[in-house]
């Protein structure tokens, strides 16, 4: 989760869980991985996602946040830098910006800079929250200036002759109908935007091995494979998030 969102809270929600899961399919699946890859996780937060790619993997991992100290240290073999400038003239095979772009004012520039930062045949995972439509009081919570539309980030990307989109699709489907729930039971009671209402991502009150937290995890695991796979034969469902993989092309 974001610096911002940590608290003394243990449990992690299965939401998180599974987006972590899945991302690291995603970059297994489009490129091999070995001791010698280099991952940049930009957003890094608290190093969860970061942690379960060192575990699985054992690369070399470069995190990067705003919210952490000053100096740099490392921590189980990741490296934690709170700059990106710190890190402008490095490459790296893998770059991971999980729900990051929504977060700054210049999206572009900051997609440019990670695709300048990629290896040839490097890739670069995104993912954001999706369809504006659905934009709450989540959002405001979290500081997202915007949620993305497929064909929104495309055109963020369209001007690099040197990259290519190898998959783009919506995922968490069944979060969809969460999410308007959420939003017309907050037009009907009329909330104040300003309130701090919990956040049920730092609010989640059980354990991982819990069967409530295993249940839903594997419910949202199977829905993100679901349309990941009607993706890749067209069909693509909307879903709460976004998640699209671009490669740099080889030099030739």
């Amino acid at each position: 989760m974001d610096l911002s969102e940590v608290t003394t809270n243990p449990n992690r929600h299965p939401w998180e869980m599974s987006r972590a899961e899945f991302v690291l399919k995603l970059l297994e699946d489009n490129i091999a991985l070995n001791e010698n890859s280099k991952l940049l996780d930009i957003g890094c937060g608290d190093l969860y996602f970061s942690l379960k790619a060192r575990a699985r993997n054992a690369i070399e991992i470069d995190a990067v946040d705003l919210a952490f100290d000053d100096d740099e240290t490392r921590f189980k073999g990741i490296q934690k830098i709170k700059h990106l400038d710190t890190v402008m003239n490095k490459q790296y095979d893998i770059i991971c910006a999980m729900d990051v772009l929504e977060h700054v004012d210049n999206d572009e520039a900051l997609l440019n800079r990670l695709i300048k930062m990629l290896k040839p045949d490097g890739i670069l995972v995104i993912t954001v929250p999706a369809f504006q439509f659905l934009y709450s009081y989540h959002d405001l919570r979290l500081k997202h200036l915007r949620r993305y539309h497929r064909g929104h980030l495309s055109y963020l990307i369209e001007d690099h002759s040197n990259i290519s989109i190898v998959e783009s699709f919506y995922f968490f489907h069944l979060l969809i109908y969460v999410r308007m729930a959420e939003k017309f039971i907050q037009f009907i009671l009329n909330l104040n935007p300003k309130k701090n209402h919990s956040n049920a991502v730092n609010a989640w009150k059980h354990p991982e091995a819990h069967p409530l937290t295993r249940s839903l995890g594997t419910i949202l695991t199977t829905d993100a494979k679901i349309c990941r796979m009607l993706a890749k034969i067209g069909i693509r469902l909307p879903g709460l998030s976004l998640a699209t993989v671009i490669r740099k092309k080889a030099e030739t």
